[in-house]
């Protein structure tokens, strides 16, 4: 990773939009992840993974970047002054030395930065996934009460369906009732209505009975004055 900047590590420009890095980003931390089968006997991966996270973090924040953007044009610049003595003053001794405490600083210095960014990622993913749980924690609880509500809706249709089944059935038995009470009075007008025919034939009965004795007793009235004697008696 030496001598590599970070749109180096993310494969972009640095002219590069925000989208491009996420792009970026989404693309390279799904090929170097740890935990797929083709990396498993990679060490390499780890290393990759981190710088990738540490790219993104640091590219994918407007401020980080600017900053990150001027140490790379601070460092592209040439030196502002030129010794110009006839012997230079650093020798190849002093400036390996130079070099090599410099590569060791900025390798400690690379070091926490890469922990910090592993820590920030790690920090965010936590929190993505604890919105994500949340979240879910939310739609459960909202399905619970939908299906609650639906439970007690169907309970008090029920119900009304139960009451109107109830006033059709009192309903029914009432009708029914007044029917039958009807179907009494009409058989008990017909009895009356038997036994007062009855009764007038009997009483037409007895008048005729009367009436032929009557007839009977005046002929036989009329029989002894004509002929001195009762002939039908």
């Amino acid at each position: 990773m030496a001598g590599k900047t970070l749109y180096d590590v993310l494969e972009l420009s640095s002219t590069a939009s925000s989208e491009s890095i996420r792009a970026a980003y989404e693309r390279l931390s799904a090929k170097v992840d740890p935990g797929r089968p083709e990396n498993a006997n990679r060490p390499e991966i780890r290393l990759l993974s981190d710088a990738v996270k540490e790219a993104f973090l640091t590219l994918g924040n407007p401020t980080t970047r600017a900053q990150y953007d001027k140490k790379l044009v601070s460092r592209s610049q040439p030196p502002v002054e030129i010794l110009e003595e006839s012997e230079p003053s650093w020798t190849i001794p002093k400036l390996t030395a130079l070099v090599l405490i410099v590569i060791i600083a900025f390798g400690f210095y690379f070091k926490n930065k890469r922990e910090e960014n592993r820590l920030a990622a790690e920090k965010a993913i936590a929190a993505a996934k604890a919105k994500e749980a949340e979240e879910t924690a939310k739609a459960e609880a909202e399905r619970t009460r939908l299906e609650l509500v639906k439970q007690q809706q169907d309970r008090m249709l029920d119900e009304q369906q139960r009451r109107e089944r109830d006033m059709a059935l009192r309903q029914f038995s009432s009708q029914r009732s007044t029917g039958d009470r009807s179907d009494q009075q009409r058989m008990q007008q017909e009895r009356m209505a038997d036994q007062q025919r009855q009764r007038e034939e009997a009483q037409a009965t007895r008048a005729a009975a009367l009436q032929a004795a009557r007839e009977k007793a005046e002929l036989c009235r009329i029989e002894r004055q004509r002929y001195g004697r009762a002939i039908s008696c």
